[in-house]
């Protein structure tokens, strides 16, 4: 115990801390005679927090995350499809159940379409990606899946689809004779301008 009432001169030197120069205390030294300090090394770790540090999964996120397989990837491979392909999927599903009235063809107002659905690129990859989008919803968990599907993914590509009068098959008529609009004009990009747009992105 330090005497406060002592003089310079007669400080005392058997202080906790042992130093005897009392303008070079060091408020972070440890007492010996603490009993509640274990060890002599300030900066050693006590095992028990190692070893809390090694079970919790928190403070090792990527040893949690070794463990752990992939939740999204997990749910994409249980995904069963109920058709095996998309053209299984239009001649079982979307001609059965869609049903709308159809106009006369090449033109002629009303809505248009081809049972020869598979000459038209656009069709045929619109339907794929709705085949995709339906499966998907189809065995989600989610109870409006089915819902948003009608709304933000077959009317949008029904309406392109059917479109009697600017769509791919507007002018589709019952003797065959249409298969299609031509494919958009098409003439390389010149390699400078390719170069050009290749530096800006």
């Amino acid at each position: 115990m330090v005497n406060l009432s002592a003089t310079e001169d007669e400080w005392q030197t058997d202080d906790e801390t042992g130093y005897e120069n009392p303008y070079d205390y060091d408020p972070h030294a440890i007492d010996e005679n603490d009993p509640t300090v274990e060890g002599d090394d300030p900066n050693a770790f006590d095992e028990d927090e190692t070893d809390l540090e090694d079970d919790d999964p928190s403070l090792n996120p990527d040893e949690s995350d070794e463990d752990e397989p992939d939740s999204d990837n997990a749910e994409h491979d249980e995904i069963e499809p109920m058709y095996p392909n998309y053209e299984a999927w239009v001649e079982g599903w979307f001609t059965q159940v869609i049903r709308r009235k159809m106009g006369p063809g090449g033109g002629e107002s009303g809505l248009a379409w081809d049972a020869r659905w598979w000459l038209y690129p656009e069709v045929a990859g619109r339907l794929k990606a709705l085949w995709y989008a339906w499966e998907e919803a189809r065995a989600s968990d989610k109870a409006s899946a089915v819902s948003n599907w009608w709304i933000h993914h077959l009317e949008p590509h029904m309406r392109v689809i059917f479109d009697s009068d600017s769509g791919p098959m507007s002018h589709a008529k019952a003797d065959g004779s249409f298969s299609g609009w031509p494919a958009l004009p098409y003439e390389p990009m010149p390699p400078s301008l390719r170069d050009e747009y290749t530096a800006a992105y």
